[in-house]
């Protein structure tokens, strides 16, 4: 991170005759920016941009002071781990001094209230070092925008170009990307494992479940295909195996369950897809489709799906079972290190057999504050996660036909991330509080490594006191994926 103490001062402003002065106002002290006397400290100008890049921790409270002191005199301020980059506001002209890690500036008011333009053939670096800034403090769609406009604008600049790739990949655009990497012939290995991505993916993975009162163990596979530039075609196979506790001995269930979707990528990062999931076993069939709107730092989702096949719960598990879902969400960045999402709908548990049903009101929400980037990053995580019952359907005699508890998890947990080598390791470890009841740990280690140009694998593990239904109390869970990108490899 970035470290940057600001001494600030009000800056006095004289009014004076426009017979005397071509301008208004005249401001008459500096604004400096001071870093650690043993920070290292590299000022460039470009086209009236400053760019400060450092190796020191930066005060996110005294930029605030200073945008706040500069007032209408800034454009733009944006700032990650490493770098800054400040832009005047339109007329306005800055001058600045260096000795040594302090910077003076001074800012002058516009004249007659209009921007002169330089032409150029190339992108200014300070216009790439923003885009970049953007992407590094979590604002792929603004930066995806900037960068668009700038390849746009010089669309002989191959620095542009490769950042408008790199820009869409931090999107999640991997074909958009691909398109760019091939169009400058780039062979360095993150275009080569995107262009391999891009074309699609199969993949290969195991989940289990340990609970007190059920244990599940799921394997999967499944490939999804790019078809053209917008439409993507998926298809998979899942076998369930379940054990639950009964009166009598443990009674053991395996289902299989057959997936398919359709999903097409529109401008503007909306994302609709089909989907649809059969269980060869229980004759239950069902389908549904998810919206997504906007990029990952302000995003819109919707999910709708009805019948669909579902062992979430014991009763569903030996008589067969659905799942049908209305949700709403969105995820949005308050600022570079602090994200919230939220969500709320209805589920419907039924069984496959006849139209006995179950309902409640689900909402979920959380806060992730980084506060820490460099390695290892370090940061807490909130979570809310709640299911309220509404209505039970009862049997004939008088007990409910799919049992469910209301529950209110509440969970905080620390985080820290880093990579070692090619490896990237997440690990989580906090606490856990379920208003209706129950307490307890709740801690992750996952690691995820490219192997190659097309192989990826990733795994996680841990123990978790939230409680969902069918998992009651503290919980034993293990995933593995090893997957394999469809592209070219070259």
């Amino acid at each position: 991170m970035i470290s940057l103490f600001l001494c600030l001062a009000d800056a006095p402003v004289l009014v004076v005759p426009r017979t005397v002065f071509a301008d208004g106002r005249i401001v008459t002290s500096e604004s400096r920016l001071a870093w650690p006397d043993d920070a290292v400290v590299r000022i460039e100008d470009r086209d009236g941009e400053l760019v400060a890049r450092f190796d020191r921790p930066i005060a996110p409270a005294r930029l605030a002071a200073f945008r706040e002191a500069a007032g209408d005199a800034i454009g733009d301020l944006r700032w990650n781990d490493d770098s800054l980059v400040l832009r005047p506001a339109a007329g306005w002209t800055m001058r600045w001094r260096q000795t040594g890690p302090v910077v003076a500036l001074a800012f002058s008011p516009p004249a007659d209230g209009s921007l002169l333009e330089t032409a150029d053939d190339s992108a200014s670096d300070a216009a790439l070092a923003a885009i970049e800034a953007d992407v590094a403090a979590g604002y792929p769609g603004s930066a995806l925008r900037a960068a668009t406009s700038l390849a746009h604008r010089y669309p002989a600049d191959r620095r542009a170009a490769r950042l408008l790739a790199d820009t869409r990949l931090a999107q999640g655009d991997f074909r958009g990307a691909a398109r760019g990497y091939r169009a400058l012939a780039a062979d360095d290995l993150t275009a080569r494992r995107t262009i391999a991505a891009a074309a699609g993916t199969a993949s290969v993975g195991v989940t289990a479940r340990d609970g007190s009162d059920l244990a599940q163990t799921e394997f999967a596979a499944r490939i999804d295909a790019a078809v053209g530039d917008t439409l993507d075609v998926g298809g998979g196979v899942r076998h369930l195996v379940s054990s639950v506790a009964t009166a009598a001995p443990t009674v053991r269930s395996g289902d299989t369950v057959v997936d398919a979707s359709l999903a097409a990528a529109f401008d503007g990062a909306v994302r609709i897809q089909l989907f649809a999931s059969a269980a060869l076993d229980d004759a239950v069939t069902g389908g549904g489709a998810r919206v997504t709107a906007g990029s990952p730092d302000a995003q819109f989702r919707a999910t709708l799906s009805r019948h669909m096949p579902d062992y979430s719960t014991p009763a569903q598990v030996l008589a067969g079972g659905y799942l049908s879902r209305a949700l709403i969400g969105v995820t949005y960045r308050l600022t570079p290190g602090v994200v919230a999402q939220g969500d709320i709908g209805a589920y419907r548990y039924g069984l496959a057999a006849g139209s006995v049903a179950s309902d409640t009101i689900v909402a979920s929400a959380g806060v992730d504050y980084l506060i820490r980037r460099q390695y290892p990053a370090l940061g807490l995580t909130y979570r809310f996660d709640a299911e309220y019952v509404q209505r039970m359907q009862l049997g004939a005699d008088r007990l409910a036909v799919i049992p469910l508890a209301t529950r209110e998890n509440h969970t905080l947990q620390g985080l820290a991330s880093g990579a070692v080598g090619a490896v990237q390791m997440t690990a989580l470890a906090g606490w856990t509080v379920d208003r209706f009841g129950g307490d307890g740990p709740t801690a992750s280690l996952g690691l995820a490594a490219p192997i190659a140009v097309a192989w990826r694998v990733e795994g996680s593990g841990g123990i978790t006191s939230i409680a969902r239904q069918g998992f009651a109390g503290r919980q034993l869970y293990a995933r593995a994926l090893l997957t394999r990108s469809l592209g070219d490899t070259p």
